[in-house]
C-alpha cells in the first residue's frame, strides 16, 4: 500500500484503517508520545492499556491524572497522546491487523521516529486480543441471549386422553443462557422430525 503523501497532497492511506486516509492529526498526536521523560515512557502501556476500552471507566480517568501528576507531565500532551494512540490501536485490533502491517503504518505517520513505533508494538499484540475478545462479546450481545449449555433425555409417550398406543419418542432439551450478566433457561419437547431438522442445521453451521 502506498501510504505516503507526496508533494501534492496525496491521501495517506493505512493498513489500519483497510485503506482508508489517515485523520490529518494523527501522527501529531502520536508524535506528542516523544515529550514525555524516558520514565513515563517506560510505563505508558499503564495508562495506555486501560485507555484501550470501548467505553473509559472514570478510574482510567483518575489513573491519568496520577500518571501526570507522577512524572510532572502536561495533561494534554499526554491526553492528545493517548487519543491517538487508542485511535490506531483499535481501528488495527478491529480489522485484525498483524504487527508488521502497524509497524508500516506508524513509519508512514512518524517518518524518521523509531521509538512510537517501538512503544507502540511493545503492547500490541496482547491489546488487539483483549479489544477483539471485547468487540465479539459486544456483537453477541447484540443478538440477545447467549446458548452456554445443553441438557438432554429422550421420554415416550405412550397415551394419553387424546388416544393410546402412540408410541412417540420426544426429546426434552434444556437450554441453558446468559442474557447480559442473568443466566437462564428453558425446556422444550422436541419430536423426531424436528431433531432431524436440527441436525441438519448443526451440520450446515458446522461445515
Amino acid at each position: 500500500m502506498d501510504g505516503s503523501a507526496n508533494n501534492g497532497g496525496s491521501p495517506m492511506r493505512l493498513y489500519s484503517l483497510g485503506g482508508a486516509e489517515a485523520p490529518p492529526d494523527l501522527g501529531a498526536d502520536l508524535r506528542c508520545l516523544l515529550g514525555l521523560p524516558l520514565g513515563a515512557l517506560q510505563q505508558v502501556w499503564q495508562v495506555l492499556g486501560p485507555s484501550l476500552a470501548e467505553v473509559i471507566a472514570p478510574e482510567t480517568e483518575q489513573l491519568l491524572d496520577v500518571f501526570c501528576a507522577a512524572y510532572k507531565v502536561n495533561e494534554d500532551d499526554v491526553a492528545r497522546a493517548i487519543k491517538g494512540c487508542r485511535f490506531l490501536i483499535r481501528e488495527a485490533a478491529r480489522l485484525d491487523v498483524p504487527a508488521g502491517a502497524l509497524a508500516d503504518d506508524i513509519d508512514r505517520l512518524c517518518p524518521g521516529e523509531a521509538l512510537v513505533k517501538e512503544l507502540l508494538l511493545a503492547g500490541y499484540e496482547p491489546a488487539r486480543d483483549r479489544i477483539r475478545q471485547e468487540i465479539l462479546r459486544a456483537a453477541i450481545a447484540d443478538h440477545g441471549k447467549l446458548l452456554v449449555g445443553v441438557n438432554w433425555r429422550v421420554d415416550a409417550i405412550q397415551a394419553s386422553e387424546r388416544g393410546a398406543k402412540l408410541g412417540m419418542p420426544i426429546a426434552m432439551l434444556t437450554l441453558h443462557f446468559r442474557d447480559g450478566g442473568e443466566a437462564g433457561r428453558v425446556t422444550l419437547q422436541v419430536l423426531p422430525d424436528m431433531m432431524g431438522e436440527l441436525k441438519h442445521v448443526c451440520d450446515a453451521v458446522l461445515g
